[in-house]
């Protein structure tokens, strides 16, 4: 502790550090953890002019330090972002406070060059001897983001092919094997897709195989009724297949009517019956035909 006179209590001096000196030392300490930061960052005034940045900034936008500092902040916002930023940035310095930028948004910065990079942004602000600052540190995400991308479109493409695929197995026939819940969205899919492969192969018959669906709902009969319902407008028969007994019982119970709907218990029990609609013949290697099955419309 030292008295007024600037000895300490035990009779030594303390030395004197001028005030300018501390100011500048503390200055030179500032721009290095600056310099130490891995993300880029950038201090603005109120007024948006850029006071510093760091190296990495200079990575970050491609402008050089120089170029940079005197300049609005705004010159590394997209030019659609622009409109308002002084509205928020002085909302920002109103009611300072360490804060993610944009929580929740999808945030751009701009490239020299001018392509846009995506980041996070967090702000912080500071006092200075003159006045406060905010001090911004933006970090590149594009490779998280294009990651996520690719991540979302493997999902998509797995998701979709496993969702509704038509294929098909024979000249003049197109097979629909469905596997899990026959949501709104899996059945608005469902008759997109086999409506356009019908008409792209001009295919008489269509197979729809509900093997894989563990139970069938009002809203899922509903659903299957109305895709049979459209592709029998483009003059094709529609055969229904893997209706388990359970099933059948479940429909039933719901008072669903499927008597105008040419149903079978089996995937092969509906492929018989395709080759029929089609007056094709299942024949043994030795050249015995085997008939196809009487057409029926119940399991």
């Amino acid at each position: 502790m030292s008295n007024e006179s600037g000895s300490s209590a035990g009779g030594a001096k303390s030395p004197a550090i001028p005030q300018k000196a501390a100011h500048t030392k503390s200055e030179d300490m500032f721009r290095a953890l600056l310099e130490t930061a891995p993300d880029a960052m950038v201090v603005v005034n109120r007024a948006g002019w850029i006071l510093l940045v760091n190296s990495e900034a200079e990575k970050l936008f491609g402008y050089k330090r120089e170029e940079m500092l005197g300049r609005l902040i705004e010159m590394l916002v997209p030019q659609r972002f622009r409109t308002g930023h002084s509205s928020i940035r002085n909302s920002y310095f109103d009611q300072p406070r360490i804060r993610p930028m944009g929580a929740g948004l999808d945030l751009y910065a701009l490239h020299k060059d001018g392509h846009e990079i995506p980041v996070e942004i967090s702000l912080s602000p500071l006092e200075t001897a003159d006045s406060m600052v905010m001090i911004s540190s933006i970090r590149d995400i594009s490779e998280r983001r294009e990651a996520e991308d690719r991540i979302h479109k493997q999902q998509q493409a797995l998701l979709e092919m496993a969702t509704v695929p038509v294929v098909q197995v024979w000249d003049g026939i197109v097979m629909v094997p469905l596997i899990g819940t026959l949501d709104s969205q899996r059945a608005q899919q469902l008759m997109e897709r086999l409506l356009k492969r019908v008409s792209e192969t001009l295919s008489p018959v269509a197979l729809v195989d509900i093997t894989g669906v563990p139970t069938v709902d009002t809203q899922t009969a509903q659903h299957l009724i109305e895709t049979i319902s459209a592709v029998r407008l483009l003059g094709a028969e529609v055969v229904l297949t893997g209706v388990r007994p359970t099933i059948a019982q479940t429909l039933v119970h719901l008072g669903i009517d499927l008597s105008s709907i040419l149903t079978r218990s089996s995937l092969s029990a509906g492929v018989r019956v395709a080759f029929e609609l089609l007056n094709l013949k299942v024949a043994t290697k030795a050249g015995a035909a085997v008939e196809a099955p009487v057409r029926s419309s119940s399991v």
